[in-house]
């Protein structure tokens, strides 16, 4: 439809010279009427840049646009398909995709929006090397300068996860990053000393940083620039062999001999459909021109971060105090009205803008104006005092969470996964199928338990399968050890009960995600706050069924085991939780599988697993890997599903469906 709107348009040209009235008309018009599509990224320095260039677009040059969202591998094949006309924010040599269409004609990169280009490489927190005496802490790593220095400091670096190594963190799965820090790191032979470990999303790898940050901690992490942690805190880059352009594009494509090279310093510019572009020629000139310094762009992103104010807020208090700036990228006609519908002065363009900091974005609240709200409602927010009291818990007793965070590690998680991972793959189907014919007595099931299994290790994903399955299983284990004894006081105390309630409704009516931001703050990322995260979304149905089964036991049989002179600890054990089995083990089902679609989202914090490749396959859309790996989870939902369902069965029902089975 797009493509037939711009024929229309162009015949509508055409026919100028017998309607020129007419074509004088259309010509006015901004991408002839058909409203602009750009791309709705997902960071803050590309959520910044689109609304900017979305806003001069319409108060500009009169035009109609509209922000698709997508992840960045959907949005980049869309751009190359002609279904989206700009991408904002896009970076040199990142994208295969982006690359292939530039070769085939299909795309364009014109501009370039960062001045001097995007800076990325291997950093730590600057107090790691020099110190910082107003904190008190002592430089830590005082000799650390490139990378041939990290080996020696992998015990400063310890990954919980595995002690005997250091931990490097890496972009989250699926980025491009991640592939070229991963390559970086087995060509300079770090991969024995560091582990390589991948964070979930974006966010979770700047909650990482914040949280070592603040507490004082040693970190190793990659980073980049434009970013707003990068204009609050102060970090240290580590040195890598001088840039070399050969060396670097065998890195980022993996193709021919690797060879060493410092990272590409990254041009950003503004993608833009082919056609898109020679349709409107005053628009990509535009694009050329747009420039905005390093440290401004840092700023405005950090002022988007701490204040949690929409893109579209800050895109346009940055164009009411910088006009200067701003102005000398558009045409004489779209600067009068673009100024005009801000409400700003014409000013001379002129370097100051270009080259320095403005004193107005050193204070990120002085570029704000006052929120408002509509209406009747006032402006209310508790954000402000979570996040302070949130950090300030992370301050006080970080140390102490994270001794707690390291003997659930080492003391639970990894005994589990590495036991569970020293079971021979047969010896482990053969107790899955011992197991379902003691539960079900079905034989169909139990083969077909079997064969999906096998079939999950035959497309590589068995490893994956037993880290999920592991974390499944301590997470359920442990929240069957907290939430029947709450049941079980619970179901005789009713105060108790009338508290508990609605603690219960909410704890199971907060989205899962919200769980994650907590308890990465506190844990850090990995399997521990992932297994926090799990217990806390999966209890709940445990401690509601285990009250409902026992409140349901039959009074008459409890007032027939009192006759008989039992104690109350007899009749808990011997008459209540038999009679409330059914129920109860209905909440280990349904807390099993909640645990088992937590830790699937946990994977955005760091877990490892089936999560991960599915999260993956999303951000790369990579269909294969992504289904490939929800199929896996879907056969292991099933098994456990089946199995503890079959356990929470009568013995004598089960048994009498066996010889149902065998007379017929």
């Amino acid at each position: 439809m797009r493509r037939l709107a711009k024929i229309l348009g162009a015949m509508a040209l055409g026919a100028a010279g017998i309607w020129p009235q007419v074509g004088a008309a259309q010509s006015a018009l901004c991408n002839d009427g058909v409203p602009i599509k750009l791309a709705g990224q997902t960071w803050e320095s590309a959520e910044f840049t689109t609304q900017l260039i979305s806003r001069l677009l319409v108060d500009g040059y009169g035009c109609k646009t509209d922000i698709v969202p997508g992840t960045p591998a959907a949005i980049e094949s869309a751009l190359a398909q002609g279904d989206v006309d700009i991408i904002a924010e896009q970076w040199s040599g990142r994208s295969p995709i982006i690359e292939k269409a530039i070769q085939q004609g299909d795309v364009q990169v014109v501009g370039d929006t960062l001045i001097g280009g995007a800076q990325q490489g291997w950093y730590v927190p600057d107090y790691v090397v020099h110190g910082d005496p107003a904190r008190g802490i002592q430089p830590m790593a005082p000799d650390l300068k490139s990378w041939r220095d990290l080996p020696q400091y992998k015990g400063l670096f310890k990954d919980p996860e595995v002690p005997t190594k250091g931990r490097f963190l890496n972009c989250p799965t699926g980025w491009v990053c991640e592939q070229t820090n991963s390559r970086l790191l087995t060509l300079h032979g770090l991969d024995d000393d560091y582990n390589n470990f991948r964070a979930g999303t974006g966010a979770a790898l700047d909650a990482a940083i914040s949280s070592a940050y603040d507490r004082g901690e040693p970190i190793l992490f990659y980073y980049w620039q434009p970013a707003g942690l990068m204009a609050k805190y102060d970090f240290y880059k580590i040195e890598q062999d001088p840039f070399n352009k050969e060396c670097w594009d065998t890195i980022v494509s993996g193709e021919g001999q690797l060879c060493s090279s410092d990272f590409l310093v990254a041009r950003l510019g503004v993608a833009v459909s082919s056609l898109f572009a020679q349709a409107n020629p005053q628009l990509i000139e535009f694009f050329n021109k747009l420039r905005i310094e390093p440290a401004l762009m840092n700023q405005m992103i950090l002022t988007m971060t701490e204040t949690r104010a929409p893109a579209a807020d800050i895109a346009e208090q940055f164009l009411r105090t910088h006009p200067d700036v701003w102005q000398a990228w558009l045409a004489p006609e779209a600067m009068q009205k673009a100024s005009a519908a801000l409400s700003v002065p014409l000013e001379q363009p002129g370097a100051a803008g270009l080259t320095a900091l403005p004193d107005s974005a050193a204070a990120p609240e002085a570029t704000l104006a006052p929120q408002t709200r509509d209406g009747i409602f006032p402006l209310w927010s508790a954000a402000d005092f979570v996040n302070r009291h949130l950090m300030s818990v992370v301050k006080a007793y970080g140390g102490v969470l994270r001794q707690v965070s390291d003997f659930l590690l080492t003391g639970i998680l990894l005994p589990v996964e590495r036991g569970m991972q020293n079971v021979p793959p047969w010896l482990f189907l053969a107790l899955v199928a011992l197991l379902s014919w003691h539960a079900t007595r079905k034989a169909v099931s139990t083969v077909l338990f079997v064969v999906c299994l096998y079939a999950i290790g035959a497309v590589g994903l068995w490893d994956k399968l037993i880290q999920t399955f592991s974390l499944v299983l301590v997470s359920t284990v442990l929240s069957i050890v907290v939430g029947i004894p709450v049941g079980i006081v619970a179901a005789r105390s009713r105060l108790l009960r009338r508290l508990l309630i609605p603690v219960l409704d909410v704890m199971q009516t907060l989205p899962s995600f919200v769980y994650l931001i907590p308890v990465l703050m506190l844990f850090g990322l990995g399997k521990v706050p992932a297994l926090f995260a799990t217990i806390i979304y999966a209890v709940p149905p445990l401690i509601r069924l285990t009250i409902l089964g026992l409140r349901q036991v039959d009074h008459n049989v409890m007032e027939a085991a009192q006759a008989f002179g039992v104690t109350p600890w007899q009749m808990l054990i011997k008459v209540s939780l038999p009679l409330a089995r059914p129920s109860i083990m209905a909440g280990v089902n349904q807390t099993t599988m909640m645990a088992l679609a937590m830790v699937v989202v946990a994977s955005m914090i760091g877990a490892r697993g089936l999560g991960e490749d599915v999260l993956a396959g999303i951000q790369t859309l990579d269909v294969g890997r992504g289904l490939q790996a929800g199929i896996a989870i879907v056969i292991l939902a099933i098994v456990i599903d089946r199995i503890t369902q079959a356990y929470g069965k009568p013995r004598r029902a089960r048994s009498g469906q066996q010889q149902v089975r065998e007379m017929h």
